[in-house]
């Protein structure tokens, strides 16, 4: 089996600031393309994990682009919360994407279950999954967590 290297890329998000991060991370000398600059909408997001919201988009626009694709899900679990946002995140956060609306719907959130929970540790992670899908199916995903707390400041 041949392995053939990767000169050509489309990064799975219509994200501008997560398009922004990912290409800082990639080789400057592989060409990226987005989902913007070839006219594709961003697939529905339906699944019920990370994983499985990443390689949704990950398979979208690789079938779409003919391309090989890097996609991510990415979002908070607050235990508490019973794990919510979770893959829901970004939804929390409105339309724009603003963070200060989803702080604000989290701390609600985090009042309405425990008045108290700003003096207490309350576990929280961020989790992210990478995926990255080649047109003809092979695929790879991995999973990163950060754990940490909830602080009301």
């Amino acid at each position: 089996m041949s392995k053939k290297k990767i000169t050509k890329l489309i990064i799975g998000s219509n994200n501008q600031g997560k398009l922004r991060e990912i290409k800082h991370l990639l080789p400057v000398n592989l060409r990226i393309c987005t989902p913007r600059e070839l006219k594709i909408k961003s697939p529905k997001e339906n699944g019920k994990t990370f994983k499985e919201n990443s390689l949704i988009k990950a398979k979208f626009f690789s079938m779409k682009s003919k391309l090989v694709c890097l996609a991510d899900d990415s979002g908070l679990e607050i235990d508490i919360l019973k794990k919510k946002p979770g893959i829901f995140s970004s939804r929390w956060a409105g339309k724009k994407g603003n963070f200060n609306t989803a702080i604000k719907k989290i701390f609600n959130q985090l009042s309405k279950k425990d008045e108290n929970w700003k003096k207490k540790k309350i576990k929280a992670r961020f989790v992210c999954v990478l995926s990255i899908y080649w047109p003809g199916g092979k695929n790879f995903s991995s999973i990163g967590k950060i754990e940490g707390f909830i602080s009301s400041n």
